[in-house]
């Protein structure tokens, strides 16, 4: 009986490319999340009204969680991408030549 090894199914992408990329896609969502924050907050010192207020503090927790979410993923990303960067993983994806 033949055994079929695995494939990513990502056509010419090998999982290292694919956890790299994630890994600085989170890392930037991240950062572009916290830029806005610091948008809404220089905004929140000039609001008055009651009700542009409690706009901005909602929009403030959904980007709270989302640097948070953004976070857990730059993580997890990095985690998997130091692993598949060690010699056996790099040998392991390595493109035929």
């Amino acid at each position: 009986m033949e055994i079929e090894k695995p494939t990513l199914g990502l056509g010419e992408h090998s999982p290292i490319e694919v956890a790299s990329k994630m890994h600085t896609f989170s890392r930037d969502m991240q950062s572009y999340y916290k830029i806005a924050h610091g948008h809404l907050l220089d905004k929140l010192d000039q609001l008055a009204d009651e009700a542009d207020l409690s706009e901005i503090k909602s929009e403030l927790q959904d980007i709270n969680q989302k640097i948070e979410y953004f976070h857990m993923l730059n993580s997890a990303a990095s985690i998997v991408s130091t692993l598949l960067h060690s010699p056996l993983m790099v040998t392991e994806f390595r493109k035929p030549s």
